[in-house]
């Protein structure tokens, strides 16, 4: 019989060279490495961490080297990385140079995490170019391959931009190049049990075009809009993990790891 897979989700780090800081999110490095502990002290432990973009700030090689060490300080789970409209692609791929997934493709960083029960197909909807979603012609066709190999394997497709409308003005206003294409895919393929991605730095589910897609907070505590009340409140950082069961389903748990007090701006 073949086991269960759960597989963690970290997201919208923004980790920045050491002593910078963000307005919204004054403390970055702390609140990972609490995430990174948590998720280490899960029983059983994770079959991997996949971080679905915005792994900096700035996309800048001292970024990624900091978030490398980070990550190497706490490795005791394999990790996997996309980017999100604050990461580059070349500088991600030059400092993470062994992570020969990073280095599959040229449309993009496209690559597929293969397991017996559960396979993760991860896509890159970012653009260097701006911070909206953007999926071409050759990510969509190279998606559709991969669905297409293994059609009764229950599959989690990941990816920074949320496909499906979070109600949260700023977000949905961003054009999502491909997105249309993107759902008469997904639709074909009712293997995919989850849609995970980042991006709004706050938890929301909702179904599209038959399966279920979900957001993930961001690691560390931020200012989010809420989708149900204007203006922008403090929410306290986490992740997500999901956890594929024998028969096939895939639920999805909030973990919550850092608070959120009020911190110092000019910290």
């Amino acid at each position: 019989m073949l086991r269960a897979v759960v597989v963690a989700q970290i997201t919208d780090m923004h980790i920045r060279r050491r002593s910078h800081f963000l307005h919204h999110m004054p403390h970055v490095s702390g609140p990972l490495r609490r995430a990174l502990n948590a998720i280490a002290k899960l029983r059983p432990l994770p079959d991997c961490i996949i971080a679905t973009g915005d792994l900096t700030q700035n996309g800048t090689l001292a970024e990624y080297q900091r978030l490398r060490e980070i990550l190497e300080g706490h490795a005791r789970v394999p990790t996997y990385l996309l980017p999100g409209n604050h990461d580059r692609s070349a500088p991600l791929r030059s400092v993470f140079w062994d992570h020969k997934y990073l280095h599959q493709s040229e449309d993009g960083i496209l690559y597929t995490i293969e397991r017996a029960a559960l396979r993760i197909v991860a896509l890159d909807s970012s653009d260097d170019r701006g911070s909206a979603g953007h999926l071409n012609e050759a990510r969509l066709e190279w998606l559709s391959r991969r669905l297409r190999e293994r059609p009764d394997t229950p599959t989690i497709v990941a990816m920074h931009h949320p496909p499906f409308p979070t109600g949260i003005g700023p977000f949905d206003r961003q054009e999502f190049g491909g997105r249309e294409e993107l759902g008469r895919i997904v639709q074909m393929h009712p293997q995919i049990r989850r849609i995970i991605c980042g991006h709004v730095h706050q938890p929301l589910a909702g179904a599209w075009h038959g399966t279920t897609a979900v957001t993930a907070p961001s690691t560390a505590p931020t200012l989010s809009l809420h989708p149900r009340a204007p203006g922008l409140s403090w929410e306290p950082g986490g992740f997500l993990l999901h956890r594929h069961d024998r028969n096939g389903g895939v639920s999805t748990a909030v973990i919550r790891t850092a608070a959120a007090k009020p911190v110092s701006l000019s910290a």
